[in-house]
């Protein structure tokens, strides 16, 4: 097995785990046709591992991968943690199965992150309580439930005045102006179809409230993750992922969920907060993994090309040995 990327020439990281090749730590495999890749930390790009022992490697990283957790998925690939590796699965996985997982993981990140500013005041508040009953002898305890409460609002707040960076500022068709979005501005966009690409967001402007600009692509859906990260912040409910990911499901998956919003043209602060969430679910794994299929599609169209070769008949490999031996003449100039 080659110790550097095809592409780049950037040494593998890791040792490739229960594969034996003795090098990656992001590997990815295709039960079905019998491919295995050492992808790149570096570039990113698939290497195709040699054909001689693949199958046998493939079974090995099977199992360990079937004992991970799958962290995202599309219809063709899925992305799988065990221990330090990462295993991409070409193949569609259960939503339900990786669920509550991921999201169940997201949402205790946005808990643990909240605590960053609750704790503080909380431990501040119970010392203000202390003092003030040796002082004065009065009670003061229901001031920290209170604290905390304040806690979570301020986060809330710094969430919602995140800029959303786009690739070119929306100007206004209203009034001209140059609109500057923040989170919080989102939760009066509203979610449109678009003929070109399925999905667009609608965008009231901040200087004179009215609907003045319409995102589409990337800037859409990046505007649409600020937004309904502050909204399920702003309203929050007891949000379990097993049930969003059953919303998305049952819409016909993560697509067919934003179309159907798309559909009813309404602010994202109409939504109900258990599709709030599903709609986040949605728009994330269509961001997570869409960079994922675009690099398999391009390695298996590579490995169509390699495999094809490895398996040539003897007047093909004759052929090739002819031009090593006797290279074609360049032509002048």
């Amino acid at each position: 097995m080659y110790r550097t990327c095809a592409f780049c020439n950037g040494a593998f990281d890791g040792d490739g785990g229960p594969s034996g090749l003795g090098v990656g730590r992001r590997l990815a495999f295709d039960e079905w046709r019998g491919r295995l890749w050492v992808i790149c930390g570096r570039c990113g790009r698939w290497n195709l591992t040699p054909f001689d022992d693949r199958l046998d490697r493939i079974e090995r990283v099977a199992q360990a991968a079937s004992r991970g957790r799958v962290a995202a998925a599309t219809e063709q690939v899925a992305l799988i943690r065990w221990e330090q590796y990462d295993f991409v699965r070409v193949g569609k996985p259960p939503r339900i199965e990786y669920a509550t997982w991921r999201y169940g993981e997201r949402l205790k990140a946005r808990r643990r992150e909240q605590l960053k500013y609750v704790l503080p005041l909380t431990v501040a508040a119970v010392g203000l309580t202390i003092a003030v009953n040796a002082v004065a002898g009065g009670s003061m305890f229901a001031f920290v439930g209170n604290t905390a409460q304040l806690g979570r609002y301020m986060y809330t707040g710094i969430i919602g005045q995140r800029r959303v960076i786009l690739e070119e500022p929306p100007i206004c068709a209203s009034c001209g102006a140059v609109m500057v979005v923040r989170a919080r501005h989102l939760q009066r966009a509203r979610m449109v179809r678009d003929a070109h690409a399925g999905m667009g967001l609608a965008l009231t402007c901040p200087n004179c409230g009215r609907e003045g600009a319409q995102l589409i692509g990337s800037d859409a859906q990046l505007a649409l993750r600020r937004g309904l990260t502050y909204l399920n912040l702003k309203k929050p409910r007891r949000q379990r992922a097993e049930d969003a990911a059953r919303l998305v499901d049952s819409a016909g998956g993560p697509d067919a969920l934003v179309h159907d919003v798309a559909r009813a043209e309404l602010t994202l602060r109409s939504l109900r907060p258990e599709r709030r969430l599903a709609l986040e679910m949605a728009v994330e794994e269509q961001v997570e993994v869409q960079e994922l299929e675009r690099r398999w599609r391009e390695a298996e169209e590579l490995a169509e090309i390699a495999d094809g070769t490895l398996s040539g008949t003897d007047a093909l490999e004759e052929e090739l040995r002819r031009l090593k031996e006797n290279p074609p003449s360049q032509p002048n100039g």
